[in-house]
């Protein structure tokens, strides 16, 4: 695939999180898919990728991310990126506050056949 049609795999990812879409994110996962986190308990596959993203959409149950950048080289996609999220549900063992936060990330994904196959989460 080419470096833009890489891209457009990884703004999809974006665009589905942004529609609160799990099942969508999902679908743009490999069945192999691995994702490299510090978040616990996440297994290797989609099911791992399912639950990081019910742990994330769990936790955040108001948000939008705003892709601020990005870089592409091969099969890898660099987004940075930035997270306007409300914490409505527990999240690393504190309990829902509501308060709102913005985060800004980093995470590069290796896109093999128009899925993403691995995930570096920062």
């Amino acid at each position: 695939m080419s470096i833009e049609a890489n891209k457009a795999v990884v703004s999809r990812m974006f665009d589905a999180v942004n529609a609160n879409d799990i099942d969508g994110v999902i679908g743009l996962a490999t069945d192999d898919f691995v994702v490299h986190t510090a978040i616990p308990n996440v297994a290797p596959g989609r099911a791992g990728f399912r639950t990081l993203m019910e742990i994330y959409f769990g936790a955040f149950t108001e948000q939008h991310v705003d892709v601020d950048a990005v870089v592409a080289e091969g099969d890898r996609v660099v987004v940075y990126h930035t997270h306007h999220l409300t914490q409505g549900g527990p999240f690393a063992g504190l309990p829902p506050s509501g308060k709102q936060v913005v985060v800004e990330g980093l995470e590069m994904y290796r896109v093999v056949d128009g899925k993403i196959a691995e995930m570096w989460h920062h």
